[in-house]
């Protein structure tokens, strides 16, 4: 017998190890259920999710505080970001609200148009089938640190035009930068975390700074050089924070992505070989894995006024928690949303990229990466499974991100 909704929480490590028997409940019973030890209300509805998406002048991104666990709960963490760094959170893309939203957001989808990712395709499968060539006679990897973590950390070091072989600090960066997205932790760790933030921040200051002074032809030049509007140069504080957040969504999201699909198929064999009879299927493949699994479980909003969402009344300043993750498993929109189905129709209207305003910047890239790994393994290897027992897959201890934390596969190479 499932425990009541009222006993459960997105802090409980049993929840976040497999959150969706939680969803299912709170959608049936509380679709707008309120969670007293995060303070928010958590929304699990595909239609009230979709309604609060589109309303920005109600629901705010622009949030007093990240959330019920941030690092603003770490005194000395904080402390340590504003006195020896630059600060967090300067509104700009994610956190933000319009219209200056807009200012920013245009900045960053002209380096994320569509041509141009299309172009990046070639690209992008020449650095997925470099990853594999380093394991592939080894008939066995540790697939999230040998290549999940990597090939979204090339890319993204490669458009901020930052050395690759940089990619391992840039990935402790950004662990450390969602640190307070999880289960409470010792102060000691999240004053680790706080000085790894402020390292990358000067580090990525001093990119800009040379960027201002000699363009090259990426986006960190793009960025260092464009204007708020036309009417004045971006200041450096808006600069990093736009790309604090290219560099943490660009690879959290794309790494738990493929991490997820490289999971699934590995326990499923007809999967494997259907998709191996028809490259083509690997689209419809990563969109339902994206919709099935969500490697962004979900995000914050803060409401601007008093309003009510489905009978319940939320008073202005309350936060709430929109669950992507949720609503992609909402029967009212998904026929049998439990079951992976890559056959299903409207799979692409998942919203694990969000919606509205601010929908993923990155999100083609990160399908183009998703692709382009499915396809590779698949390719290059005629069978792969799991090398550890499946019960023994740890998922990240965070209420916004989803993915194994490891994954041991075993392969056999395709002649």
């Amino acid at each position: 017998m499932a425990p009541a909704l009222a006993e459960q929480s997105l802090l409980n490590p049993q929840v976040q190890q497999c959150p969706f028997s939680f969803y299912k409940q709170a959608r049936e019973e509380s679709p707008v259920h309120y969670m007293p030890d995060m303070d928010m209300y958590l929304i699990t509805s595909y239609d009230l999710l979709r309604d609060i998406l589109k309303d920005p002048e109600t629901f705010s991104n622009r949030m007093p505080e990240v959330g019920a666990n941030s690092m603003s709960h770490y005194e000395k963490a904080e402390r340590i970001i504003k006195e020896k760094g630059f600060g967090r959170f300067i509104p700009t893309i994610v956190n933000n609200d319009p219209p200056s939203h807009g200012i920013y957001r245009g900045l960053v989808d002209q380096a994320f148009r569509a041509g141009r990712i299309r172009q990046m395709e070639s690209y992008v499968e020449q650095i997925v089938s470099e990853l594999i060539d380093s394991f592939a006679r080894d008939g066995s990897c540790e697939a999230i640190s040998q290549f999940a973590v990597p090939v979204p950390m090339y890319v993204i070091a490669d458009q901020l035009g930052v050395p690759r072989e940089n990619f391992q600090r840039f990935k402790e960066w950004s662990d450390a930068w969602v640190a307070g997205l999880g289960l409470p932790k010792p102060e000691e760790e999240m004053v680790e975390a706080a000085e790894l933030i402020v390292e990358m921040q000067h580090y990525m200051i001093d990119r800009i700074h040379e960027r201002r002074k000699e363009p090259q032809n990426d986006m960190l030049s793009d960025l260092a050089q464009a204007t708020y509007n036309g009417e004045r140069p971006l200041k450096d504080k808006e600069v990093l924070s736009i790309v604090e957040q290219i560099l943490v969504a660009g690879n959290e999201t794309t790494t738990n992505g493929i991490g997820n699909g490289l999971l699934t198929l590995a326990t499923n064999h007809e999967m494997q070989h259907r998709i191996r009879q028809d490259p083509e299927l690997v689209t419809k493949f990563t969109e339902e894995v994206l919709r099935w699994e969500s490697p962004v479980q979900g995000l914050f909003r803060y409401t601007l006024k008093d309003t009510n969402l489905a009978g319940v009344d939320i008073p202005k300043g309350s936060r709430l928690m929109v669950r992507y993750a949720a609503a992609n498993r909402d029967p009212s929109k998904f026929d049998c949303p439990e079951n992976l189905d890559i056959d299903r129709k409207n799979n692409g209207a998942h919203l694990a990229f969000g919606s509205g305003i601010h929908h993923c910047v990155g999100s083609q890239l990160a399908r183009v990466e998703m692709q382009a790994s499915f396809k590779a393994w698949l390719a290059r290897f005629s069978s792969f499974d799991l090398d550890q027992p499946e019960d023994s897959i740890q998922y990240h201890m965070s209420f916004a991100l989803r993915g194994p934390q490891s994954l041991k596969l075993k392969f056999t190479a395709a002649h």
